[in-house]
């Protein structure tokens, strides 16, 4: 405080007075906007304006400087001088005559020195004042005053004196000085000098004329001490003011009875202190009630209401109230006439204010009857009297001179000083119930009184249309209580001053006839004026229903018409003598409009007519609500919308003119009511629409949009829009204006698809284009922080103050820009934002205002707002002061960062222009610091966006691979150390520089520097985390005692509504409408007496719902910033790379999130609605760290194939978990098991919960149960070592522990499980079904598979797949039904099939009938012969479908294979000695016979790889389980039942397809030249591979078959079943063609396959062997040393799996995606290597068990002189498996013969002969050789070793002793 007083004293003692007296008279805005002029520096009107508003502004100031300074301390002496010097030669008047604002300041600076009453007894300060402690101050200043000099304006001279005067003497009171005595007797000179200059005149001018006098409160405050001190002090001087005022008054009325003028020069100064008193209390803008001073009553006087103000007067009143009231009660004794109207007057302005107000009504009355004395003329008994005198003369003189409906203007017995006192008499009526409702009540109730009749009964006489104005005015004030308006409404009906009764032919008469004829003539409109604001007060309470009823159709019809017709519509068109009247009609017509619009709710009643009977007879029509005829003009072409729009249009051309005129205010009222009533409009469109097209009425309605987008008559143009908009550029002036002008804005835009139109328009004038941006952006920029929560409502705006005003169109702009940012291009953002929408807007380059000539846009604005403390250590700013703002600001830049229009040119300007990301995420997160206590709900909102737009950013710079600021965000997201790149200062450049590290220099106690080693901190994603609680309190319910609780809840469900932003909450207004229309709609006593409480219980309800409301709000705050959270997360892991994020910090960061996720979510006090989202989450990180997992394995691949890695017995290399999980160590098994028990029970908490929570929750289960993975390797076929038993226990450790975890929930989670999995949301079934699968894959001790077992659960699932048949069969439509019946199924079969892959498991299948049951599946029957939606052989064969939805031939196959794959899982966990396995399996088959059949038959032109796969896994079925069926354990003589007749036939049938195959699929020759000549459009090359695959899993399940039946009927070649025929001719032809198209029916008994056929396949295995080999050993190499792979090398194996952006991915990255395509190839080549030599060795023994039967056993027909007895008997021939027992055939009519027996006598010597012969050729030494060396390169990796040497031996052998003998040798 004292540094400040010393610098202000000092600058006083350096002349700061007369340097700011100098700059006044030197600063003059003309003579600088002159100079300006000259120097071409002025533009437009509104630049003009801006510069004069400037330069007045700056010297407002210069005078509010010495305004303030005398405030706080009185000027000296030579100060004062120089004040008063300065008004005497430079005192300005303005155009009206008056001071101006300048002068009137300094004129109250020269109050202020002069002011010595705030020291009045306190002698101490008195002393210090300058005029006492300088003694010449009082006599120069004095002799100054009283000087003869002339001044410029004579009446500052006066006011100077008179505030000397009052000076003087209250320190003749307060100070007793003997040394001022001959100065302080001046004081009644001075006054009588300022009399004599009518001091009180010229202040009553300036204070009547000044409009802002009143606004300012030391003004105020230092006039209401001056003149209260001028009564107070001089007693005397009032009381000969007032005997000077008598006397005058006396003179006056002499001159009058004489009929002589009145002297000019008469003395009238106590009529103008009155009049003075009046102007300077008749208004009370900022409630100071400074009038209260005045009033001095007793406690009596004060009703009950009152006794607040009451204990303010209990102690006695001061001796300045005494006199100022004694003051009121002087003035008013025996008034004259001339001084009666000035008194009246000057009680209107002391009864300002509600006490005031009151105190005036109860003198007012005490004066009257009621004093218990004689009437006087100041009272209310005197008031009504008289107006009921009036009246009651006046009626009669109607009476007699109404003639021919003409009316005297001016009654006889009315003079007009008469009525001027009785318009004075009823402003004190205004005044009095303006302020004080309970003199309003007690006014209207007085039965004495009754000025309700009387002042109806006055306006229908032949008065002044003025008196009339006023008597309506005084109604208004009546009628502001509800009670008294109800009454007025039917007065007025009942008066018939505005005729609504059809009157016949006696014409018009009341207030029409007296706009037409008295009003319109004169020119002047006070009696409308008056009746509009009546009837604005009547509308604010609904309209009775029955007003006017029984006499006529009730309603409101004729005064909306009379409004609407007679005064509206033809406001412009008369004639106006001031024109402020032409605009306040306008305005005050709109407001009534606007009112009876807003209430309107359109319902289908409105629309009909309905019918009432009159008084008198007849019907007629009742009136339809007021709103909706105004409703239905707003929606056609009217006169009413036209001129509507023409108001519009005129503000809009006068606003920008930057000029006043009389009647602005108005105008600019009209306007506003204009724009509210098209906003009303829009808003209450679509339902009145709705109800137009629903019930087909006949009404013509056009939409505003439409409307609004006409021709505007003025201009020729569609520009009613851009008037609406240019409001948005005066928002400085208007800002209800700007607020309203951009609702109608985005209504429009919402409610019509018109975005590029209006921009059209916005644009097409470039000079309106740039200021409607220059108007939004002001109105952005405005820094005025948000005071309230809620929203600002339309109806509120006039309630408001500015800031609130400002605020709310800030936030619609941003709503206004958001929701056009999602429409087509170009729109409103593109515009507003600074995008270019001439041309494409993703072409758009965005820069700084002033570069390149770029304008200041509204993004800059928006940035501006943000960026507010970004580089300070005090952080955000705009998110605590403008916490709305900030979230809608934020919300704006993700729609452009995410919006693909506008992305690359935002995200560009974002990054390299601001560094924004980076800056604004060093403060997150956003949390309240200490004296902050902004909502949490907008601060999670403002974070939510920010770290969307984050994510953005990450995905978007990591993808472009820019890696310095993705590694800048990585850091300040993930690094849990103190980083010196991130403390610095935002602007530093060095940090782009040190941004290459990696994070993981600077994460989990990386050393980054000495002086940080050591220090730890909490990761700022985990911070982010921390700030959003998943907890929520919601309120309880409301105890209702009256109201019913049912029925309140039905209220709030109707009234509830879905917001923008997707939530569903209760709108409040709309309830308290409906609580309120309820109760006012129920009758009866109970009703009456039990209102209060009843309004008590909605008011709770209202709050109730309130809380409801914030606590949605609240949590779907919560959610929304976890969702961002979510995000950012997400994109992470998802898009940076391994580089960016190393593998060991993305494991120790996946811990670190999943850990503390589970740990806020298994909390108690969490409630589900918060912790669902959290599963989503889960999910995505447990998949995650999945990854993880398999990346850090598949790099370890190259490491494990290097020497120090032992190797499995067959040459393969373990690569799996290893010792430490992860590879990298950081997850350990007791972190794991300590995240599946939290999962475990969060997943038992929701058990009651939703399903989809549980279902994510499953998934992610299922991917860490698949985390410890089972070691598989990688077969490098490469020698034969001892396995590591380490590597291998791993794994089992890490099931066997998660099992236990999972144990320690019991039953209870098998039964949540197994119950998801057979009830509920079909996704939620399929993920519980595969966790099932996960589990029994590790449950060794088949806990589970029991459970399922015994509970029932596995029945029902088998049984499932019967009762799910009919939509199965549905799957198989062209045009199915959703897919969801086909995946449920999917995973019910993988199930299965993972049961059945264990001994158990496969057994309680079979005991569960699990064949039985697919067996009666008629789905399988439904097989399509060909693929009818990809190729048709005619037009009606295609079908299109969806690309999405698999063609019905891969629906087909999807149902088939699982079913396939659960037979051969069976088959192999019981093997082929299982009988009750193969028999079950078996008739499956049979029992779907016809479908084996086709699949066997079948022989597709087009080739793909699931034909083959379906072949694959058909022949393995058939061939396991045919081929190992034994019938030969009977007795070859027991009966054959029909029953097995048809199982012989059956596998008769089964035998011929199985060997037609042999040349179709055993010639690999054909299928590789087709796949050859197959483009890369047709067949893919992996396809390829996995086609050669398959054909050769084709071929060993082929040729597995034919050694099975070889070998069927014994180990001998003697005993053996011979399948071909001796002929080798295939082996040795050319011709493919002629092998391989070998027709069906030529395969018959006859003609079965010859040996040819195998030793061809033999061959050609043979040939693609060791190249096969040679290309594995060669992909080991390379897996070996990836790491030196070129680049052209490792984009050619990732080239099948990244088709894009290959260039742009990491080296690292490339490596590790080539490492695992290379291991995958391995692995197929291995598998390839091992088909083939299995079908090496197959057909090896086939060719050796045929060639040792005909060279040896076999008879020839033609050898009929054998030595030797026949070697084959009847007995020892071979057996068909079509007749087991070689029984006769005859009762068969398959014709079929087995191949032995009978058909041997088919072979002659010629052919065995030839077979020998073909057999040297075929099966040479360098053949056989080739064979063995196969095996010493492949055979040490399999257990059969020297299995392929011995065949070849013996085959040697029998091909040496075949040449040496013709004998067969046995």
């Amino acid at each position: 405080m004292s540094l400040t007083t010393n610098f202000t004293n000092e600058l006083v003692n350096n002349g700061l007075v007369d340097k700011i007296l100098f700059l006044l008279l030197e600063f003059l805005p003309d003579k600088e906007i002159e100079k300006l002029a000259k120097q071409r520096a002025i533009g437009g009107f509104k630049h003009r304006h801006q510069v004069m508003e400037l330069l007045k502004e700056i010297r407002s100031s210069l005078a509010d400087c010495l305004f303030s300074l005398a405030c706080q301390s009185p000027f000296n002496k030579s100060n004062s001088m120089a004040l008063i010097n300065f008004m005497k030669k430079n005192a300005c008047l303005n155009a009206e005559g008056i001071l101006d604002d300048v002068s009137i300041t300094l004129l109250t600076t020269f109050m202020y020195c002069a002011n010595v009453s705030d020291s009045a007894g306190q002698s101490d300060m008195l002393k210090s004042l300058p005029c006492i402690a300088d003694t010449s101050y009082i006599a120069d200043i004095q002799q100054l005053l009283l000087s003869d000099d002339a001044w410029v304006v004579h009446g500052v001279k006066s006011v100077f004196q008179f505030v000397w005067a009052v000076m003087l003497r209250n320190i003749a009171q307060h100070y007793d000085s003997q040394s001022l005595q001959e100065h302080i007797e001046a004081d009644e000179m001075l006054i009588d000098l300022a009399l004599e200059g009518n001091v009180f005149k010229f202040l009553l001018e300036t204070i009547n004329k000044k409009k802002n006098f009143h606004e300012s409160e030391f003004r105020i405050r230092r006039f209401h001490t001056l003149v209260t001190d001028f009564i107070v002090q001089m007693p005397l001087k009032i009381k000969e003011l007032r005997n000077r005022g008598d006397e005058a008054a006396r003179i006056l009325f002499a001159h009058a009875q004489e009929g002589l003028e009145p002297p000019v020069n008469l003395p009238r100064h106590f009529e103008h202190f009155m009049r003075l008193i009046s102007v300077l209390y008749s208004k009370d803008d900022l409630n100071l009630e400074l009038a209260v001073e005045y009033w001095c009553p007793s406690e009596q006087s004060l009703s009950p209401s009152r006794s607040s103000y009451a204990t303010s007067y209990r102690h006695r009143p001061s001796n300045r109230q005494v006199s100022l009231f004694k003051f009121i009660r002087m003035a008013g004794d025996l008034l004259p006439p001339s001084l009666y109207v000035p008194y009246i007057a000057m009680l209107s302005g002391l009864a300002t204010g509600p006490l005031c107000a009151h105190h005036c009504f109860n003198l007012l009355k005490v004066n009257g009857l009621s004093g218990g004395g004689s009437v006087t003329s100041v009272s209310w008994d005197h008031f009504f009297q008289s107006l009921s005198r009036y009246y009651s003369n006046l009626r009669q003189e109607t009476g007699a001179h109404h003639v021919g409906g003409q009316r005297q203007i001016l009654g006889r017995g009315i003079t007009p000083q008469e009525l001027d006192g009785l318009v004075t008499v009823l402003k004190l009526i205004q005044t009095v119930a303006e302020w004080d409702e309970e003199a309003r009540i007690g006014l209207c109730e007085n039965q004495a009184w009754l000025p309700i009749v009387l002042l109806f009964g006055i306006i229908t006489c032949s008065v002044p249309p003025l008196l009339k104005a006023e008597c309506l005015k005084a109604l208004s004030t009546f009628a502001k209580t509800p009670e008294l308006a109800a009454n007025l409404w039917q007065a007025l009906e009942n008066s018939q001053i505005l005729p609504t009764l059809d009157i016949g032919s006696s014409g018009r008469s009341g207030i029409p006839l007296d706009l037409e004829i008295v009003e319109s003539r004169n020119e002047e409109f006070p009696m409308t004026i008056g009746f509009l604001e009546f009837m604005s007060c009547l509308v604010q309470i609904p309209i009775p229903n029955t007003l006017g009823a029984g006499l006529r159709a009730p309603g409101f019809d004729p005064y909306l018409e009379f409004l609407r017709d007679q005064v509206f519509l033809k406001f412009h068109t008369r004639a106006y003598r001031d024109t402020k009247e032409k605009w306040e009609v306008a305005s005050r017509c709109l407001q009534i409009f606007h009112k009876l619009l807003f209430d309107h709710n359109a319902s289908i009643e409105d629309f009909m007519d309905h019918i009432l009977d009159i008084q008198g007879g007849g019907q007629t029509v009742a009136n339809k609500p007021a709103g909706h005829h105004l409703m239905v003009q707003m929606f056609k072409d009217t006169h009413l919308l036209k001129l509507i729009l023409y108001i519009i249009h005129e503000a809009c051309e006068v606003f920008d003119q930057y000029k006043t005129f009389p009647g602005s205010v108005h105008l600019e009222s009209a306007a506003l009511y204009c724009l509210k009533m098209i906003d009303i409009a829009i808003e209450k469109q679509a339902e009145f629409f709705g109800l137009v097209r629903s019930q087909s009425l006949g009404a013509m309605v056009t939409p505003m949009d439409q409307l609004l987008m006409s021709i505007n008559p003025k201009t020729g143009k569609a520009d009613h829009l851009v008037d609406i908009a240019k409001f948005v550029s005066h928002a400085t002036a208007y800002p209800e204006h700007a607020l309203i002008a951009v609702k109608v804005l985005f209504s429009v835009v919402k409610t019509s698809n018109i975005q590029s139109q209006i921009v059209g328009l916005f644009s097409v004038n470039e000079v309106v284009g740039k200021e409607l941006i220059i108007g939004f952006v002001d109105c952005l920029e405005t820094d005025e922080p948000e005071e309230e929560e809620g929203e600002l409502a339309l109806q509120d705006i006039e309630n408001q103050d500015i800031v609130n005003i400002r605020n709310a169109t800030r936030l619609v702009i941003l709503r206004l820009l958001l929701f056009s940012l999602g429409q087509p291009a170009p729109n409103l953002a593109h515009f507003f934002l600074g995008f270019d929408v001439r041309k494409p807007i993703s072409k758009s380059s965005l820069q700084d205002p002033g570069v390149l000539g770029s304008p200041r846009t509204c993004l800059h604005a928006i940035l501006s707002i943000l960026e507010k403390g970004t580089g300070k250590g005090s952080g955000l700013i705009s998110i605590h002061t403008m916490p709305k703002l900030a979230e809608h600001c934020y919300q704006m830049v993700y729609q452009l960062c995410s919006n693909s229009e506008t992305s690359i040119s935002i995200m560009r300007y974002l990054g390299m222009t601001h560094n924004f990301f980076y800056r604004h995420l060093k403060h997150v997160p956003f949390v309240n610091r200490i004296g902050q206590n902004t909502n949490e709900k907008l601060l999670l909102n403002q974070q939510a966006w920010l770290l969307k737009s984050v994510a953005v950013e990450i995905r978007l710079t990591s993808v472009n691979r820019q890696r310095s600021y993705t590694q800048r965000l990585l850091k300040l997201l993930l690094e849990d150390v103190p980083s010196t790149v991130v403390d610095r200062d935002d602007n530093d450049d060095e940090v782009y520089g040190e941004t290459n590290q990696s994070i993981m220099e600077t994460t989990s106690g990386q050393q980054v520097g000495p002086n940080i080693l050591g220090i730890q901190v909490r990761r700022r994603i985990l911070q982010i985390l921390d700030s959003i609680d998943l907890t929520q309190t919601y309120p309880g319910n409301v105890q209702l005692d009256l109201l019913e609780p049912s029925v309140t809840e039905q209220l709030i469900k109707a009234c509830e509504q879905q917001m923008d932003n997707g939530m569903t909450l209760c709108n409040i207004h709309a309830l308290h409408r409906e609580l309120i229309g309820r109760l006012n709609a129920q009758q009866g006593p109970a009703i009456v007496g039990n209102r209060p409480r009843i309004l008590q219980e909605i008011q709770e309800i209202l709050k109730n719902v309130v809380e409801c409301n914030q606590s949605k709000e609240m949590a779907g705050a919560k959610r929304h910033a976890l969702d961002a959270w979510r995000q950012v997360v997400e994109i992470l892991f998802a898009s940076c790379s391994q580089d960016l994020l190393p593998l060991d910090i993305r494991e120790t960061i996946l811990l670190d999130l999943i850990q503390e996720l589970l740990t806020k979510v298994t909390d108690d006090a969490t409630v589900p609605e918060l912790t669902a989202p959290v599963s989503g989450i889960l999910i995505t990180l447990m998949t995650n760290l999945l990854q993880c997992v398999v990346v850090d394995q598949s790099k370890a691949i190259p490491e494990q194939l290097s020497t120090q890695y032992v190797h499995m017995l067959d040459g393969s290399v373990i690569h799996g978990s290893g010792t430490s999980f992860g590879g990298s160590g950081v997850i350990s098994a007791a972190v794991l098991t300590e995240i599946l028990r939290k999962f475990l029970t969060f997943l038992v908490q929701s058990s009651a919960g939703q399903l989809r929570v549980r279902s994510n929750l499953y998934g992610a289960l299922m991917n860490f149960l698949q985390m410890p993975k089972k070691v598989h390797e990688i077969p490098t076929l490469k020698g034969r070592n001892v396995l590591d038993s380490c590597m291998l226990s791993e794994y089992e450790k890490m099931t066997t522990a998660s099992l236990v975890v999972i144990n320690e929930f019991g039953d209870s989670f098998m039964e949540l499980v197994c119950r998801d999995a057979c009830d509920g949301h079909d996704v939620g079934r399929m993920l519980a079904l595969s966790l099932m699968d996960c589990i029994l894959s590790t449950d060794k001790q088949n806990r589970w598979l029991h459970f399922l077992n015994s509970k029932g659960y596995l029945r029902h699932i088998i049984e499932s797949l019967v009762q799910e048949d009919q939509s199965l069969q549905d799957m198989l439509r062209p045009t199915p039904e959703p897919l969801r019946a086909l995946y449920i199924y999917e995973s019910k079969m993988s199930l299965l099939t993972r049961i059945g892959e264990t001994t158990n498991g496969a057994e309680v299948l079979l005991q569960q009938g699990i064949m039985g049951r697919l067996s009666e599946c008629q789905f399988l029957e439904l097989r399509p012969e060909r693929d009818i939606t990809r190729r048709g052989d005619g037009a009606g064969d295609i079908v299109k479908s969806d690309a999405f939805i698999p063609t019905v031939l891969h629906r087909y196959r999807q149902l088939l294979f699982p079913v396939l794959k659960l037979c051969i899982a069976i088959m192999t966990s019981l093997g082929g000695q299982h009988k009750e396995a193969t028999n079950q399996i078996l008739r499956f088959v049979f029992s779907h016979s016809e479908l084996f059949t086709a699949i066997l038959r079948d022989h597709p032109s087009h080739i793909s790889v699931e034909a083959f796969q379906e072949l694959s896994l058909t022949t393995a079925v058939i061939c396991r389980t045919a081929a190992d069926v034994d019938y030969y354990g009977g007795s070859p003589y027991d009966a054959i039942g029909q029953s097995q007749l048809v199982i012989q036939g059956h596998l008769s049938r089964i035998q011929r397809q199985i060997l037609a195959l042999v040349p179709r699929y055993c010639i690999h020759d054909h299928w590789n030249k087709r796949l050859k000549l197959a483009s890369e459009n047709e067949i893919k090359e992996e396809d390829k591979e996995k086609i050669r695959l398959s054909l050769l899993e084709v071929n060993s399940n082929i040729i597995a078959y034919c050694r099975s039946e070889v070998s069927s009927t014994g180990s001998t070649g003697q005993s053996c079943n011979v399948l071909f025929t001796p002929s080798l001719s295939e082996a040795l032809t050319r011709n493919y063609h002629q092998v391989t198209e070998i027709p069906m029916a030529s395969l018959s008994a006859t003609k079965p396959p010859s040996l040819g056929l195998i030793v061809r396949h033999l061959q050609q295995v043979a040939n693609t062997f060791l190249p096969s080999f040679d290309s594995h050993q060669q992909l080991v190499h390379k897996l070996s040393n990836i790491s030196e792979l070129s680049a052209e090398e490792l984009k050619e194996f990732i080239k099948p799996v990244l088709t894009d952006r290959i260039e742009k991915l990491s080296t690292s990255y490339r490596q590790q995606v080539a490492c695992e395509q290379i291991a995958q190839m391995i692995c197929m080549k291995a598998k390839e290597l091992a088909l083939k030599y299995y079908i090496l060795e197959n057909c090896l023994f086939l060719i050796w068990r045929h060639l040792e039967f005909y060279f040896i056993h076999c008879q020839p027909t033609d050898l009929n002189n054998s030595l030797l007895p026949p070697l084959m008997s009847r007995t020892h021939q071979a057996r068909d498996l079509a007749d087991p027992f070689n029984l006769d055939r005859s009762g068969i009519d398959d014709g079929s013969e087995p191949l032995t027996g009978n058909q041997t006598k088919s072979i002659s010597k010629a052919d065995i002969q030839q077979l020998k012969e073909e057999a040297l050729n075929c099966l040479t030494e360098s053949v056989l050789q080739k064979f063995r060396d196969i095996e010493t390169q492949y055979g040490k990796t399999v257990s059969r070793y020297s299995f392929v040497s011995v065949l070849a031996r013996r085959i040697h052998r029998l091909l040496t002793i075949g040449i040496q003998t013709d004998i067969p040798i046995r």
